[in-house]
């Protein structure tokens, strides 16, 4: 008898075994065939097990692919759903205003956005003028964009809608201070909102450490009057003729960092032919593909340009030099903009 062990890598697989009659009937070379059969046999088995397990890893990375389309898919329905509903958020239809020419622009990194701007009248005939910016990005930064909205036209009186800080805290409510003796009371009240909002967003969603920088502004397309509240964002520009007339930096912290925080009102006079910039850090902050910032100062270089332009002209002026800039790089931040030509 002659039995040779199918052997892999010290993996027994069986043993092959050959029977004659005659004694001493296999020599060394039936015993080097033989054994040399039982390594064929050995790596042809082993091949055979490692295709059944790759095939089974195949199926089961097929079912796992499967899965993970159907969840993306669903995943994308969710996500433009929520893209469509943010969009809602923004104004469909800029309202008609005397004397004023407002155009505006707003492209998202991604499908949700943690940008936003906004135009109102209130009432007496003046215009709220909103661009904010919230911290981060993706679905969060879209639902807290959305409360910041809401809370800005509820407090402002926009919405008819009342709302007491009693209910957050015992301490007194911290009010507005104004830098100038503001004529119309009631713009000071409706700039209280910026207050109104960081108390709120401080007191219920601290644990998010969610926030935004915000400018708020009231126009009286009569006289050219602007009120504001910058809450810690980018300086909107004035440009005249001349070029950059005045930079409306911020007069309090962003909103919803810290509760008691105190926000001073600003008061510019618009000129006619004036033109009030706005943006936010996606602009400033853009990059190119050799990683390079596009930078505050390219950005006011664009916007001097197009000192004699209209608001629309203005604003498709720095889109154009921008995205020249960027070219086929990835978008970082989102990228809005807001322009008001007084006349």
């Amino acid at each position: 008898a002659l039995a040779v062990p199918i052997l892999r890598h010290k993996w027994l697989f069986g043993i092959l075994t050959l029977m004659h009659s005659a004694p001493e009937h296999f020599t060394q070379e039936s015993i080097a065939m033989m054994q040399l059969t039982a390594d064929q046999m050995a790596l042809a088995i082993e091949n055979a097990q490692l295709y059944m397990k790759l095939d089974a890893s195949y199926r089961s990375l097929g079912k796992a692919k499967q899965s993970i389309e159907t969840y993306s898919k669903a995943l994308d329905h969710e996500l433009e759903q929520g893209r469509k509903i943010q969009k809602n958020f923004l104004p469909h239809k800029i309202p008609h205003v005397p004397n004023c020419e407002i155009a505006r622009y707003f492209h998202p990194a991604l499908q949700l956005s943690g940008d936003f701007y906004d135009v109102f009248v209130l009432s007496d005939h003046c215009v709220g003028l909103v661009i904010a910016d919230v911290s981060g990005k993706g679905v969060g930064s879209a639902l807290f964009m959305a409360l910041q909205r809401s809370l800005i036209r509820v407090f402002s009186g926009y919405a008819r809608l009342q709302y007491s800080l009693e209910s957050l805290s015992q301490e007194t409510p911290v009010f507005l201070n104004s830098t100038e003796n503001i004529s119309c009371t009631d713009e000071s009240n409706v700039l209280n909102a910026v207050s109104l909002t960081n108390e709120y967003i401080a007191h219920e969603h601290s644990d998010e450490g969610m926030f935004a920088t915000l400018f708020f502004g009231i126009i009286d397309p009569l006289t050219g009057s602007l009120s504001y509240v910058n809450g810690g964002h980018e300086p909107l520009i004035i440009l005249n003729r001349d070029g950059i007339k005045n930079r409306l930096q911020p007069t309090g912290p962003a909103v919803g960092i810290m509760p008691g925080s105190r926000y001073k009102v600003g008061k510019v006079q618009l000129v006619s032919g004036e033109i009030l910039f706005g943006y936010t850090d996606g602009v400033t902050e853009a990059r190119s593909p050799q990683d390079e910032l596009y930078t505050r100062r390219r950005f006011e270089e664009s916007v001097v340009r197009c000192k004699n332009s209209t608001a629309a002209e203005s604003i498709e002026n720095v889109k154009s030099n921008l995205f020249k800039f960027i070219q086929n790089a990835p978008q970082a931040d989102d990228i809005t903009m807001l322009a008001i030509r007084y006349q």
